[in-house]
């Protein structure tokens, strides 16, 4: 009898043991797939800044293409690219529509990360007068 309160207990255990070993693995890929959002959220973030700052930037400027090219944007085929360190991509897509009473100018920027696009903004200038 008292052999049997032995294996008992020790099956107990085994049972403790194999709850805590689960528990601990299913923990570990719940902080693991916490730690991938956030570094997604923090690579959208310093994606969305850079291209707000873009956006005001343009909206204070007097030619758009220039100062694309001041920002560290490279032409690559009629589209203005700029390669973050941070691991994401601004593609900057520049036309003019000139009329007689004045020049838009709409710049379409959008981010990317790889092949994924994370957003788009657009940013409008409007020149009134005949200046390009």
């Amino acid at each position: 009898m008292r052999n049997h309160k032995g294996n008992m207990l020790l099956v107990e255990l085994t049972i403790v043991l194999l709850f805590f070993a689960v528990s601990q693995a299913i923990i570990l890929q719940v902080f693991v797939k916490a730690q991938e959002i956030n570094r997604d959220a923090t690579l959208r973030n310093n994606a969305l800044l850079k291209i707000e700052d873009t956006a005001e930037m343009l909206a204070a400027s007097q030619d758009a293409a220039t100062t694309l090219l001041s920002l560290g944007f490279v032409l690559d085929e009629e589209v203005y690219t700029f390669h973050s360190p941070d691991g994401f991509q601004i593609n900057a897509a520049l036309t003019r529509l000139t009329q007689p009473a004045g020049v838009l100018t709409s710049v379409e920027l959008a981010a990317y990360q790889g092949e994924k696009m994370l957003f788009s903004l657009p940013a409008l200038q409007y020149r009134g007068g005949n200046s390009t």
